[in-house]
């Protein structure tokens, strides 16, 4: 342990208290902070907003600006929110509230819980495996360093501050040059398929626009009821079982695949008997839209979620629709009015019914090829990009680790923060697809 620095159990130095338990409303006297209010990166949400009425029992919950709250079950179990006083607000009973009983900042601890450390300990803590729980008890044994002195406590905080100001502001550029990326990828696939069947004499003579259940042969789905058993590994007389996780754009994730017995899959097969090359769209769901060509060479079957479409391959290839269906243009011909509130879903009748404009086989070779340089180019690209967000990441890790070591306040300190305020991500920019 570093000369000036405590290493205590939270319990040691601070008390925790569980929220209030109560009926939420969309107005009332004091906002409700709930688990669900807090996101994946520890900070109060500002959407869904719930609230309270007043009342003596709930407001002995009312909340101070930088109070610690932390999450202890659900999706964000062990998340610790600085809550910052936007308005009058009180903790429900899912959160629980940490008060230092010595001279501790609480964003001090705050930046604590984002680091491997303090995650080792809640997730070798916690109880329950598909709904971890980390209890007050639980979190009181969590094992916390920190300078005894708060003019170090206050260095370190604020070098962490501006050490992820930066690391933050260089994370949105990258991944605004994700999106950018993305964007002129559709953007090229809209120049492409945008070619009016009347435009002759230039790129566009000889183009036709068909239905596509006039160039398809089949156009159809999977099963429309649910396996009785789903097995997790390939064996004897059971077959591939695909659904709409395994379908990616432009690729197939066999990493979750399941299989199916022989009841489910032969009725199912006879329906609509997958072939290699048929186009699988994901017709269903949160990945409404993602498609790609069918890869796998062996009998499986496919739930409904999934749209199977043949084509004939002497008027429209394959890889031509698959392209298309993924512009802009393309996406909004199949698609029609989606039906589905909050789930959206492709019907069968706006795939067969949608209108595509149509070169020579020839032609869709050429276009075929060319879009496929740009997605090598384009993924190369977001590769990069993402290369670079994993290594910011790490680059977090790192100072984490150097500032509960101690090592901010050391002679090192100025080395650690001089690397952290100018990320490699601020300093150099990654080519675009047309440069790559």
């Amino acid at each position: 342990m570093k000369e000036g620095w405590e290493e205590k159990s939270l319990g040691d130095v601070a008390t925790v208290t569980y929220g209030f338990t109560g009926k939420a409303y969309i107005n009332g006297a004091f906002r409700y902070v709930r688990i669900t209010d807090i996101d994946k990166n520890g900070e109060l949400t500002l959407d869904e907003k719930r609230y309270v009425e007043y009342s003596e029992d709930a407001e002995k919950f009312l909340l101070k600006n930088n109070d610690l709250l932390m999450a202890r079950t659900g999706a964000t179990f062990a998340k610790v929110l600085i809550y910052e006083d936007l308005e009058p607000s009180i903790y429900a009973s899912y959160l629980i509230k940490i008060n230092f009983e010595v001279e501790v900042l609480n964003k001090l601890y705050w930046y604590f819980s984002k680091s491997a450390n303090y995650w080792e300990q809640a997730n070798d803590l916690s109880s329950g495996s598909a709904q971890p729980h980390f209890n007050g008890a639980a979190l009181k044994k969590v094992v916390f360093s920190y300078p005894k002195f708060l003019t170090e406590q206050k260095q370190i905080v604020a070098i962490l501050d501006r050490s992820f100001a930066a690391i933050d502001q260089a994370k949105a550029n990258i991944e605004k040059n994700i999106a950018n990326a993305k964007e002129l990828f559709q953007s090229k696939l809209n120049d492409i398929f945008s070619h009016p069947s009347t435009n002759s004499g230039q790129d566009g003579e000889g183009w036709e626009e068909k239905t596509l259940g006039e160039v398809c042969i089949k156009i159809t789905d999977g099963a429309h009821h649910s396996p009785k058993i789903l097995y997790p590994e390939k064996a004897p007389g059971l077959f591939p079982y695909v659904t709409s996780k395994n379908i990616r754009n432009n690729y197939m994730d066999f990493s979750k695949l399941q299989y199916v017995d022989d009841e489910f899959h032969h009725p199912n097969f006879a329906r609509c008997a997958p072939e290699l090359g048929d186009v699988l769209l994901t017709k269903d769901g949160a990945n409404t839209g993602n498609i790609t060509i069918n890869t796998l060479d062996e009998p499986f079957s496919l739930l409904s979620s999934v749209a199977l479409i043949r084509t004939d391959k002497q008027k429209l290839i394959p890889s031509f629709l698959k392209f298309y269906i993924q512009s802009p243009l393309g996406f909004k011909s199949i698609t029609g009015k989606m039906t589905g509130a909050a789930i959206k879903r492709i019907i069968l009748r706006s795939i067969k019914t949608a209108h595509i404009n149509l070169p020579n086989i020839e032609q869709q070779k050429s276009f075929v090829y060319n879009i496929e340089q740009l997605l090598v180019k384009t993924e190369q690209v977001q590769k990069t990009y993402s290369s670079q967000l994993e290594n910011l990441e790490d680059l977090k890790k790192s100072i984490l680790q150097k500032a509960f070591a101690g090592e901010l306040t050391s002679p090192e300190r100025t080395k650690a923060e001089s690397e952290a305020a100018t990320p490699l991500a601020l300093k150099t920019t990654p080519p675009s697809p047309e440069r790559a």
